[in-house]
């Protein structure tokens, strides 16, 4: 359970930087080059993969979350 913790946490963080570097760079491109595809698909799979980590994180957290409302 431990090394599942730690290795959601590293994808939450690298997933979030390369959103925002991805992001960053898609900004100021042309939508009509290849490069700016690639750009936009790497942005999309890392969007996928932070919302399925971020997902998880939740599901595996519940407990300590409800009571961080509950104060």
């Amino acid at each position: 359970m431990k090394k599942s913790r730690k290795t959601v946490s590293i994808l939450l963080l690298l997933s979030f930087i390369m959103l925002t570097v991805s992001g960053i760079i898609i900004l100021p491109m042309p939508s009509d080059g290849t490069n700016s595809h690639t750009w936009l698909h790497l942005h999309v799979l890392f969007a996928i993969i932070f919302i399925v980590a971020g997902i998880y994180h939740i599901v595996h957290n519940w407990k300590t979350l409800k009571m961080y409302f509950k104060k």
